[in-house]
């Protein structure tokens, strides 16, 4: 079989894992004769070519992220490469379909499709209208082309739920490709250091995204310090990334929070083990998420998870994560300063992180789903 994969629209973050993880199954999937991937230049994917003679890449550079290269790329270059390559199977890897005769299967990682009724709409509209139209944009590109699709994935339960109703699609033409760990060796860690230490830093991994609720951070972070709590937050923010990250640091300078909230930029794939070791748990008190690979990290390094008291993180965390309220200050306090005060808890919560762990399907796993399920072979 010969398969075209798109990534081009997966350039950074949990989206771009997947889609490295699902090229480097079929790379040694011998089912597969030969591969036509179509990737972002300077993302990462260069890797791949270096590993087997039997992928082509082709790489679109920068400007077809623009809006009107991405029309082009959508309805003729990607059309007319799948024409050209003769390939038996479509895996579009990175929300959006396309026009094509061939069978062709969709992932959806964009979580603002499946929550027209989140607050974050209300939030963007008023702070960010630039953003709040583009993301709209974005999400009518994606619902147009979904009837190029035969077939959907996403990542959660929730997920399949919320899309199958929201756009009318048939239940079984919706599957859940879940996330697997992305470290190939495993990394025992003790408990919570805070047992030997009167301080709780917690590790707030993520880009800056406005549905990942830094804001609630400034207000945490006042409230730490005029109560002298021993609680820190470790954010992991570049900067120069985009407007937002920008003006939430600046914030966080202004009102002077630079000890209880602490910024040490993105954390490279390699230094993710060391990090998590570093710290004493997992903040999240995120609005939306298609899933967050972040949960299952701190359930392999044996961390305790706090976030937000929503569907989409119930439904990967069941009974591992403490949950809050994440627009309500004194709940997530509370619920994190009671937490650490019955380390019993914690090590019971620890320890169904590890039990959902060793459940959690590896990306051959997940492989194998796609092949029997979708792609039939």
């Amino acid at each position: 079989m010969k398969l075209f994969i798109n990534v081009s629209n997966l350039r950074f973050g949990g989206g771009k894992t997947v889609g490295m993880n699902i090229v480097d199954y079929y790379l040694n999937n011998i089912k597969i004769e030969k591969i036509i991937l179509v990737a972002p230049s300077g993302c990462g994917y260069e890797v791949f070519l270096k590993k087997n003679r039997k992928i082509k890449i082709i790489f679109f550079p920068e400007i077809f992220n623009k809006s009107f290269f991405k029309l082009v790329s959508n309805y003729i270059v990607l059309p007319f490469l799948s024409v050209v390559y003769s390939c038996n199977f479509i895996l579009s890897l990175g929300n959006i379909a396309f026009p094509s005769l061939k069978r062709q299967f969709v992932l959806i990682h964009q979580p603002y499709l499946a929550y027209p009724e989140s607050i974050v709409w209300h939030r963007i509209r008023v702070n960010d209208l630039s953003f709040y139209k583009t993301i709209k944009q974005m999400l009518f590109f994606i619902r147009i082309n979904l009837r190029y699709a035969k077939y959907i994935g996403v990542q959660t339960e929730t997920m399949k739920e919320r899309i199958s109703k929201l756009y009318n699609i048939p239940n079984n033409n919706v599957f859940v490709i879940p996330n697997a760990v992305s470290f190939t060796s495993k990394l025992f860690l003790g408990g919570s250091i805070t047992e030997n230490s009167k301080s709780i830093r917690l590790l707030f991994l993520s880009k800056y995204y406005p549905h990942k609720n830094f804001e609630i951070l400034l207000d945490v972070g006042k409230e730490v310090k005029k109560r002298g709590l021993p609680i820190s937050f470790t954010v992991t923010i570049n900067e120069n990334e985009n407007i937002g990250g920008k003006k939430f640091l600046e914030e966080v300078a202004k009102f002077e929070l630079e000890n209880v909230i602490i910024n040490i930029g993105n954390v490279d794939l390699k230094a993710i083990p060391k990090t998590y070791e570093e710290h004493d748990g997992l903040f999240l008190p995120t609005l939306l998420e298609s899933f967050s690979g972040t949960y299952i990290e701190a359930m392999y390094f044996n961390k305790p998870i706090f976030t937000s008291n929503l569907d989409f993180a119930k439904d990967v965390c069941k009974d591992v994560a403490f949950y809050f309220n994440p627009l309500d200050v004194d709940d997530i306090l509370t619920v994190i300063s009671e937490a650490f005060s019955q380390p019993e808890l914690i090590s019971s919560k620890i320890g169904l992180g590890k039990e959902c762990i060793q459940n959690t399907k590896s990306w051959n796993d997940i492989g194998g789903y796609i092949d029997n399920n979708i792609l039939n072979i």
